[in-house]
């Protein structure tokens, strides 16, 4: 074993998700990255995602794919459910797949942060609840539009299972719909789908369920949380550690991929992409508490970490203590496509650094435009610019 391969001995264990094998513990995180051309995956995704695998990550979660034409939100958002996706989402998979890296992909409903303008359809939520002052109050979903809900998760993983994704996490983060109906903060209801953590899991439970039936127990199926919503009266990490060991109990998951925060229109918002004025240190004992409820409860499934993680070194680092299985990283991966394979070449030096600015990530998304990258203007654009010639980072003090 070579220095660098004992330095990284964790992260570079292959790991099992159920029936899927992937090559090293480091994976890209769904991310929105606007580059979708009429609610479909386009040659920007595919040249991004591309280079991304061959820079020597283990696995890339495809952004999320919207289930229904009620949670588009904007153009450049993909969708999943119409047979319309299957030829570009296969050319993506293999082509990360030719990297020897795995495509995995989010399913998603938004709820009640859509506000319908661009598609004309109305918001959904569970309770006619805005989660900020100046949003459009949603509609109170009945149990048929729950149905259609199921209904669209099923048509679009099986859209995925047939365009050769490797997998899908169903998204249960976020303040997305069904967090939404997860939370005491956004869910006000008084039927069977409210009120207790059971009740408020009831319509999440039965999406997850619907989605294993409809892929098959050897297909890979995990879901994303929200650890903590960081808001008053929100979620919190014990009642999250109820909810998924609950989740595992009913319905086989090979991973839980484990974030934070909720879209609401306060703090809890500010921490989804943390910026450099956040400690990243706040966000590393959430999928610690979570991995243990699950092993405690007898399920050991593998568990994702994401928020903030720069290099290798911080990798592995969690990993070896045993309070994560792999870690995601995102911005970093933004900013320098192949941070795995510089690391383990011994080029750190040429390492271009995420310095947590959210200008181009975040600051762009907000704009509804394209991400960008301040310290990689190459992102996103990967197949205008090329490879530039290798280079060291210079040191402090040196102009660029």
């Amino acid at each position: 074993m070579t220095d660098v391969h004992a330095r990284f001995a964790h992260v570079l264990t292959p790991i099992q998700l159920g029936s899927l094998t992937v090559r090293n513990r480091i994976f890209v995180p769904a991310h929105t990255t606007s580059f979708g051309i009429d609610h479909l995956p386009s040659e920007r995704h595919l040249a991004y995602h591309r280079e991304r695998a061959r820079g020597g990550v283990g696995a890339i979660i495809f952004e999320s794919i919207r289930v229904q034409s009620n949670c588009l939100g904007r153009p450049q958002a993909v969708g999943g459910f119409t047979r319309d996706c299957i030829e570009p989402f296969s050319r993506i998979a293999a082509a990360v797949r030719a990297e020897g890296a795995r495509l995995l992909g989010q399913v998603i409903h938004l709820g009640r942060q859509v506000d319908g303008d661009f598609e004309r359809t109305v918001s959904w939520g569970p309770s006619p609840v805005r989660w900020s002052g100046t949003s459009a109050m949603p509609h109170a979903m009945t149990e048929d539009d729950m149905q259609t809900v199921i209904d669209g998760h099923v048509a679009t993983a099986r859209n995925l299972v047939e365009a050769g994704l490797d997998g899908l996490e169903v998204q249960l983060g976020h303040g997305h719909l069904l967090q939404q109906f997860l939370s005491p903060l956004s869910n006000a209801r008084e039927d069977a789908y409210g009120g207790s953590l059971e009740n408020r899991l009831r319509f999440p439970l039965a999406v997850v369920a619907a989605v294993r039936a409809a892929v098959g127990r050897d297909f890979c199926l995990g879901i994303r949380v929200s650890g903590d919503e960081f808001v008053d009266g929100g979620l919190h990490l014990d009642e999250v550690c109820t909810a998924v060991a609950a989740l595992a109990q009913a319905v086989p998951l090979d991973f839980v991929n484990v974030s934070h925060s909720a879209y609401h229109a306060s703090y809890s918002l500010a921490t989804q992409m943390a910026d450099m004025a956040f400690d990243p240190q706040m966000f590393r004992h959430l999928p610690g508490a979570v991995r243990r409820r699950l092993h405690d409860s007898g399920h050991a499934v593998p568990v994702m970490s994401v928020c903030r993680y720069d290099t290798l070194a911080e990798a592995e680092t969690i990993i070896a203590q045993g309070e994560t299985d792999m870690v995601g990283m995102a911005r970093a991966h933004l900013a320098e496509p192949a941070l795995v394979a510089k690391t383990l070449a011994g080029r750190e030096d040429e390492i271009q650094p995420c310095i947590a600015c959210n200008q181009g990530c975040a600051g762009m998304l907000e704009k509804n435009m394209p991400i960008r990258c301040v310290v990689n203007p190459r992102a996103g654009v990967e197949n205008e610019w090329p490879v530039p010639a290798t280079r060291a980072r210079p040191s402090l003090g040196t102009c660029w």
